[in-house]
């Protein structure tokens, strides 16, 4: 780049991010942060797309603080450093390497863990409550990831037996609200904070569209969601399963759901499909021996959707 062309080239990629920003903010309903100074992350960042090196590390306190200046409210914080994240990152398949926080950062992204790992650092530089979930959902059948998903189990044993033929496990945060007094999802992955947002991009019966569509799009419903503890990464310490996919997804519907057919079925296979996707995080059951199980949870799921659809006609 020659010297006279550097003012202006900085100045378009500036007017590029901050117009990015606003487009996702007005989109998932968080505010874009134009009073934001950009000075200092976009000096130790490269644009979307290239990377910077791995003996190079950032200050996450003043990297942090610099996306959410001028926000007081901690939630407003969590909202605003998920859409900055959302905007500048970009998830990449799983490769299976064991990143830290600075490398995740210098690769501008990486899988559903590393995403979480880096919006959790940021939120413990700012003093945020955050908790780790760990989530396993249905997906569409896909007989050579089934092959390539047990011979992994073969080599590494039962905890990653949450990846699967029509199963994958998936990884986002709880950030404490003050104002409700209650844990709310957060996924940078798909860049959704908020009950209604979640529920709206992973459980209910309409169109979804998030900030990943491709991501997303893979994942027809989650089966198990749990509170990861901080001081063991392999212990799952709370079952969060049936406060999201049924008391949170029958509200959304205003409890119409709990009166169809097929709620009871529903339910009944959470409590037992969430039990076994919890050991297997913890590396004490096989989830893939319960492929048929999955298999009947997804078409319990189908009945719902007709079944709902049928009230509405």
């Amino acid at each position: 780049m020659k010297h006279s062309q550097r003012p202006k080239d900085l100045l378009l990629i500036s007017l590029f991010l901050l117009a990015s920003l606003a487009v996702v903010a007005r989109h998932y309903s968080i505010p874009s942060r134009p009073d934001a100074s950009f000075t200092h992350y976009n000096a130790v960042l490269p644009h979307r797309g290239a990377s910077l090196s791995y003996s190079d590390t950032v200050d996450l306190k003043a990297f942090a603080t610099s996306i959410i200046t001028g926000v007081r409210d901690n939630y407003e914080k969590a909202r605003t450093l998920l859409a900055w994240l959302g905007t500048h990152f970009e998830w990449k398949y799983t490769d299976y390497q064991n990143r830290s926080v600075q490398e995740i950062i210098a690769r501008k992204g990486g899988n559903c863990f590393e995403m979480a790992t880096v919006y959790m650092a940021l939120l413990k530089e700012l003093n945020i409550n955050y908790r780790a979930i760990a989530e396993v959902n249905i997906q569409k059948p896909d007989e050579e990831r089934g092959q390539r998903a047990a011979q992994m189990v073969k080599e590494k044993g039962n905890k990653v037996s949450v990846f699967g033929r029509q199963h994958n496990d998936h990884r986002w945060i709880e950030v404490y609200d003050d104002h409700t007094k209650e844990w709310v999802p957060a996924d940078p992955t798909m860049n959704i904070i908020g009950f209604d947002q979640w529920l709206k991009a992973r459980a209910w019966f309409g169109e979804r569209h998030t900030i990943n569509d491709e991501f997303s799009r893979e994942m027809i419903v989650p089966f198990g969601i749990f509170v990861v503890s901080k001081d063991n990464k392999a212990e799952m310490i709370e079952n969060r399963t049936t406060y999201y996919l049924v008391d949170r997804l029958d509200a959304l519907y205003d409890h119409k759901l709990s009166g169809l057919t097929s709620w009871s079925k529903w339910v009944s296979a959470l409590q037992v499909l969430s039990k076994v996707a919890k050991n297997a995080f913890e590396g004490k059951d096989n989830l893939q021996e319960y492929d048929g199980q999955i298999s009947t949870l997804a078409k319990i799921y189908q009945d719902l959707r007709q079944e709902y659809r049928g009230l509405s006609h």
